[in-house]
């Protein structure tokens, strides 16, 4: 259907944007885990993996894309397993460190959070909860809302800055 002047072979995708896919994966995520070369490899094997790799009309836009999307699942699986692997002791030992000044302690932070939180205007408070409750990169969240990384990264420091100021005048810097 497709003859080779149009549409390439995995393999020739696979030679011309292996390297230059690895040094995205290193710049955006690091050199690992997951490792460059293995998100490279898996986002190759998902194209390959199409009905119809050939009907992608832009192959190079695919792997970035399934590249990028490989490491996040990467990571968001590491995060859900920290979670569910945290030893029985550990839970123990929190809670026995659970007196009645601590706990109330803690409940006054929460409503202090909680407060400033809805103090915020919508756009910040989005913005912090999806970075820091959805656990989502600033890329993910400038992607969603169609913000630049810059301005998102910039909106969750100041959301982050205001919840440090509110904590720090409840508390007057005693913990």
């Amino acid at each position: 259907m497709a003859d080779g002047s149009t549409k390439r072979s995995v393999a020739d995708l696979y030679r011309e944007y292996r390297a230059e896919l690895c040094r995205y994966v290193t710049k955006t995520f690091g050199r690992g885990p997951p490792e460059p070369e293995d998100v490279v490899h898996t986002a190759f094997l998902r194209y390959a993996a199409l009905a119809d790799p050939a009907a992608v009309a832009d192959p190079r836009a695919f792997l970035y894309r399934t590249a990028h999307n490989v490491a996040i699942d990467h990571f968001r699986r590491e995060t859900t397993r920290h979670r569910i692997d945290a030893p029985e002791a550990a839970n123990a030992l929190i809670l026995d460190e659970l007196d009645g000044e601590r706990v109330l302690l803690v409940q006054e932070r929460h409503q202090v959070l909680h407060d400033v939180i809805l103090s915020m205007d919508q756009a910040r408070r989005d913005l912090l909860i999806m970075n820091r409750i959805h656990e989502l990169s600033f890329a993910e969240i400038a992607r969603r809302t169609g913000m630049s990384q810059t301005q998102v990264k910039r909106l969750v420091a100041d959301a982050i800055v205001e919840c440090n100021e509110a904590l720090e005048r409840a508390f007057d810097g005693t913990d």
